[in-house]
């Protein structure tokens, strides 16, 4: 074996130790069977989706991170931190200032959740340009 069948293979093992893994903790069967097969849809995506510089030469740390790939992975996180700061300092004044109260927790988790979606829509336009 070499190259990437060397990554494939070493992947396998770890989808199939990670579902093992999931089941012993007390989770079905068909769960943690699709939890492993799902990790290693992603590990056969993963050498594809432009994320990564790949090294077949490297066996099974055949991925890498290259100086572009990193630098979209730094603006898609810098972004996302501003972001998720501005909505955060929004909400401080609004509740702390206009309505004198605390931040319910569930509009703290929509900060969240635009702070990761502006990472990923971030890095998605990054990569495609």
């Amino acid at each position: 074996m070499h190259g990437m069948s060397l990554y494939y293979a070493s992947r396998a093992v770890v989808s199939i130790g990670f579902g093992g893994l999931c089941y012993l903790s007390g989770i079905s069967l068909w769960t943690a069977i699709l939890i492993g097969s799902v990790a290693f849809a992603w590990f056969l995506w993963a050498p594809h989706s432009g994320r990564y510089a790949v090294h077949p030469e490297f066996g099974i740390t055949a991925l890498r991170r290259d100086e572009h790939t990193q630098q979209i992975n730094d603006q898609a996180a810098r972004n996302a931190f501003v972001i998720l700061g501005i909505a955060i300092a929004v909400l401080s004044f609004y509740f702390g200032t206009i309505i004198h109260t605390d931040v319910p927790v569930h509009i703290l988790n929509y900060a969240l959740i635009l702070g990761v979606a502006t990472y990923y829509i971030t890095d998605f336009r990054l990569r495609k340009s």
